[in-house]
């Protein structure tokens, strides 16, 4: 930490928000505009198995990369992930366990496009929103799955007879009144009378979902036949008793009733008239860089990565005023009046999490064509809420002071370990320097200006709105494009870009 004097809008206006404890977490990821992004590939209708593969292949990742995921349940576009009720993860802190989540799932996405689709291009990056529910025992767990399959078998089988009536020849909206006020025998009927087909002999991974757990099984190379986990993705119904009677290690029997469920929803609000920070940071990215070999302390062409991953999550969201980031993290700033998900917390953080984790991915080739991406990235995020333009402004002044001093320490350390220290006794003799000793240590040992150094390392990046001045056939045109800047961003700067915080 710098402890410079702006910190203190960590401290008061940072959300911290902890999820209750001795509950069950359910994170509940759901594909963003997934209806125009299944229609841009092409998707199969009603289901199309390609699709829904992939997403088991995310959520069995999921279950490797965090074992304190007990069980998945999944449909079209959507997975829930439940946690032990005892889980210390992130210390529950909800911000955190959330954006976590849907980012690396959506890593994962991307990373296995190729593998399920090989001869699909990915058009536009996937995101996806989450949300996290607690419920107090096992009963309210069984029953909010149940819930799940439940939706799971009406939504699927209206869709199953809305594209068979739509692949006869009739319009969407004439599918849509034929379907209007029909029951599930109705709709057997329909699917047996005109089309031959019987609901129950579809693909049980269409009607039922899928469900990600970790059998039990004998280890038969174990002379005392102990048994061992392994990842298993079944598509089996999740409604009675028998399933779970069979698999009591995952979670206990409990008597079914899921017409409730939506009361456990935590739905926190950003409270209105307050500019919204989304930070997003990378996860152990120290590892991170190392295995995909940056260089240090700073690496040009990662950071352009990160800045236009920024770029492009301006026009995503337009009520982004203002960006600005370094190393592994980046702030966004939303105009204190946007309505981005109703200004529901949870929504927010996950998709802009979501969506620079797709934008990472399928940049990447793009910045190091030469480098494979391993392991998938995934990126936290946190809000914070500011109720006055000024103390947005020192907020923002904090993340460029630690960009200095951070960056100041970094190039000092990297300088002495290149030069033979180990990191050691780099850390050694930078303890209790201040920025003045760091300069000279720099230029007396290394003939290095630390300002003449690139901005980009010392400044970090901004990212905003500049109005433009074209012609289109002779007429003279006004646009907004995205500019990235490496400036100081003190006063001075708002100043001259008044437009960016305008009221």
């Amino acid at each position: 930490m710098a402890n410079s004097e702006y910190e203190y809008v960590k401290r008061e206006f940072e959300f911290d928000r902890r999820l209750p404890p001795s509950n069950w977490i359910v994170v509940r990821i759901d594909g963003c505009h997934f209806h125009r992004f299944s229609k841009l590939h092409a998707f199969e209708k009603p289901n199309d198995e390609n699709a829904l593969r992939l997403m088991d292949t995310c959520a069995t990742a999921m279950l490797k990369k965090f074992p304190d995921i007990v069980f998945a349940y999944g449909v079209s576009d959507e997975y829930s992930f439940v946690f032990r009720e005892e889980t210390e993860f992130y210390h529950r802190r909800e911000s955190k366990i959330l954006s976590v989540c849907v980012s690396y799932f959506t890593s994962v996405y991307v990373m296995k496009w190729k593998k399920i689709f090989p001869n699909k291009e990915l058009k536009e990056p996937p995101y996806f929103d989450a949300r996290a529910v607690c419920y107090p025992n096992l009963k309210t767990i069984r029953d909010y799955l149940a819930w799940r399959q439940v939706d799971c078998h009406i939504n699927n089988q209206y869709n199953t007879c809305f594209w068979m009536l739509v692949k006869s020849g009739k319009s969407e909206q004439e599918a849509q009144l034929s379907l209007k006020g029909t029951s599930s025998k109705d709709k057997n009927e329909l699917l047996a009378q005109q089309f031959q087909m019987n609901y129950d002999e579809q693909l049980a991974i269409f009607r039922k979902g899928s469900s990600v757990y970790r059998e039990k099984v004998i280890d038969c190379e174990d002379p005392i036949k102990r048994t061992r986990p392994i990842l298993t993705v079944a598509h089996v119904d999740i409604i009675g008793s028998e399933f779970w009677q069979n698999h009591q290690h995952i979670l206990r029997e409990g008597k079914c009733r899921h017409e409730f469920m939506k009361q456990f929803d935590i739905n926190h609000m950003l409270p209105p008239c307050n500019w919204v920070v989304v930070r997003i940071n990378a996860c152990q990215f120290n590892q991170f860089t190392t295995i995909c070999s940056f260089d240090k302390p700073n690496d040009a062409v990662a950071l352009s990565l990160m800045n236009e991953c920024a770029s492009l999550m301006m026009e995503q969201y337009p009520d982004i005023a203002f960006g600005y980031g370094f190393g592994s993290e980046y702030s966004f700033v939303f105009h204190e009046k946007t309505e981005l998900y109703r200004r529901q917390e949870s929504l927010i953080l996950s998709s802009c999490s979501s969506y620079f984790t797709s934008l990472y991915m399928k940049k990447w080739k793009t910045f190091f064509p030469h480098n494979e991406l391993m392991p998938p990235p995934r990126f936290e995020a946190e809000a914070l809420c500011c109720p006055k333009l000024k103390i947005l402004c020192e907020y923002l002044s904090w993340r460029q002071a630690e960009c200095h001093t951070g960056n100041q320490y970094n190039t000092c350390f990297w300088m002495l370990v290149k030069s033979g220290r180990s990191e050691k006794e780099a850390h050694e003799t930078l303890k209790g320097t201040l920025s003045k000793d760091k300069n000279e240590l720099l230029f007396q040992q290394f003939q290095m200006n630390y300002n003449n150094e690139p901005a980009m390392f010392r400044k970090g990046s901004c990212v905003f709105r500049q109005k433009v001045h074209g012609s289109d056939n002779g007429v003279t045109i006004e646009r907004w494009d995205v500019k990235v800047e490496h400036v100081d961003i003190g006063a001075g700067f708002w100043r001259k870009h008044p437009w960016i915080l305008g009221e």
